[in-house]
């Protein structure tokens, strides 16, 4: 259902149920009051960013500007930050108003403002800490923070008025980027539920992903590497396992693992990657971040390099850089980078299962 101005009442929800004779019945499941769902939205939302989009890194949380406070902000999958406005209650027009205003100062930011903004406020009220924005950025999508273009603006609430309804959805046709979400709450047993409901939607962008493959497409054609790149990167994936998620960006793919941050939220962080700069001629970078360093261990790591025949380089960062020369047959590399990625995937594994065990011995002792 998408009615203008929808409240809380119209959204409804049934539990299917079957009776002695198996015949099915729909259970209505109550609604729960706006006061009550209010006060679990900002947490839930910063803990379970993908309810509001997927892949969403939130990335501050009331972090103070000129004329108020950011209610969240965010980068989503394509690299591109989200300006969120949340209201405990209806929205209304003065809340597509004050969504703008802040939209527009954060998009007014030289990238030095943006980046210490950001910095100064990482961690804030249970979001990721991020130790460098800049860097991070860099990391995470390959191109720097001045590249990163004006904010989305997303508004959400528990309802929305006819008017706000009506302005949003016309500045969407008008061709800025602004969403417009309402959620719910429903109370079934000791459980309660979260209704999402997308009044506006604005067009989307032209996909991040694709384009990106196809630029990495055409750098490859160029260097006349692309058959070794790809078997290269085919050896890598199947190391690190169904797990592992795989991104293209334009100067090669990052190798992703599903984690739990440190306020209790899902993220997809990066381990690995495969980068071949333009400037390098065809020499492959095997990338590995902090986390996939300790998952695997230095030394293991340098075995692994020697492997390859090539030498391992830590950075201050704590990051290590293998080069592998991209004009080579693949067949060099392939089991090298497949055995790496096992040790990746390995040490990932480790990880989350020492992490549930710490967190069910948490649950037992406060039991």
């Amino acid at each position: 259902m998408n009615a203008t101005g929808a409240s809380m009442e119209e959204i409804k929800l049934w539990k299917i149920v079957s009776d002695a004779s198996d015949k099915p019945a729909a259970v209505p499941v109550q609604p729960i009051d706006a006061t009550s769902t209010e006060k679990l939205l900002e947490d839930v939302l910063t803990l379970s960013p993908d309810l509001l989009m997927p892949g969403l890194h939130v990335i501050g949380r009331q972090t103070e500007i000129p004329g108020g406070a950011l209610d969240l902000l965010g980068v989503d999958d394509d690299g591109r930050l989200v300006v969120f406005e949340l209201k405990r209650g209806s929205l209304t027009r003065d809340a597509v108003a004050q969504a703008i205003d802040y939209a527009s100062y954060v998009g007014s930011l030289e990238p030095e403002e943006l980046c210490r903004h950001i910095n100064e406020n990482t961690g804030n009220g249970g979001t990721e800490p991020i130790e460098e924005f800049g860097e991070w950025y860099q990391r995470q999508f390959q191109r720097s923070v001045a590249e990163i273009g004006r904010p989305r603006i997303v508004l959400v609430g528990l309802g929305v008025d006819e008017r706000a309804k009506r302005m949003v959805a016309f500045l969407a046709q008008c061709e800025l980027d602004i969403s417009l979400i309402t959620f719910h709450g429903f109370k079934h047993g000791c459980e309660t539920l979260l209704a999402r409901q997308v009044e506006v939607q604005s067009p989307p962008p032209p996909g991040t992903k694709p384009r990106n493959q196809a630029k990495l497409d055409a750098l490859l054609a160029g260097l006349g590497t692309k058959e070794n790149y790809e078997a290269i990167a085919a050896a890598t994936k199947q190391g690190l396992g169904a797990s592992a998620s795989q991104w293209p960006n334009a100067t090669g793919y990052s190798f992703y693992f599903p984690e739990v941050s440190e306020s209790g939220g899902s993220v997809n962080r990066c381990y690995l990657a495969l980068y071949t700069p333009e400037q390098k001629k065809g020499l492959v970078q095997v990338y590995l971040q902090p986390r996939a360093m300790e998952a695997v261990g230095e030394d293991n790591v340098q075995k692994s390099a020697d492997a390859l025949g090539a030498r391992l380089a830590i950075k201050p960062s704590k990051c290590g850089e293998i080069w592998l020369d991209g004009h080579k047959p693949a067949v060099n590399y392939t089991e090298s980078l497949k055995s790496l990625g096992q040790a990746v995937a390995a040490g990932w594994k480790a990880k989350m299962d020492n992490q549930a065990k710490a967190q069910a011995a948490e649950v037992g002792s406060a039991a």
